[in-house]
């Protein structure tokens, strides 16, 4: 885990650290990967219900304490906003279909990014998939 503690994190967003929220939020510090729902519920070490996990993680999501990114098979991954992680920057990432290792690419140019601006884009995923140098 990070330097700061789950609690000391939900705090400083304004959310009650419950022993629920601060389990959850734990598990995703504790690891560079991106989990599925089913994945997250099965690693938990307190029992949760999946509707009380989902509801969470849109709680981290919108605080930005949780990055979502869809895979390859449209699966919702959930990934932990390390303090190496701008989720304001737009940018894709790279997932090793081995060790699930999920790795920040650079942020998408402003040229491609100029040329969305004509759209209302609600969400954007950028995710590739493949197998990294050390798998």
């Amino acid at each position: 885990m990070g330097k700061q503690s789950a609690s000391d994190l939900l705090k400083l967003h304004t959310k009650r650290p419950t022993d629920k929220r601060v389990a959850l939020l734990e598990l995703l510090m504790d690891s560079p990967k991106a989990y599925a729902l089913s994945e997250i519920e099965k690693k938990l070490s307190i029992s949760i219900d999946r509707v009380t996990i989902y509801r969470t993680i849109n709680i981290f999501e919108a605080v930005g304490l949780v990055t979502k990114m869809v895979d390859y098979r449209g699966i919702c991954l959930y990934m932990f906003n390390h303090k190496d992680h701008s989720a304001l920057s737009t940018h894709p990432h790279f997932r090793c279909k081995e060790c699930g290792k999920i790795v920040c690419l650079p942020s998408l140019p402003r040229s491609y990014l100029q040329k969305l601006e004509q759209y209302k884009i609600d969400e954007m995923y950028f995710l590739m998939e493949g197998i990294c140098s050390e798998c």
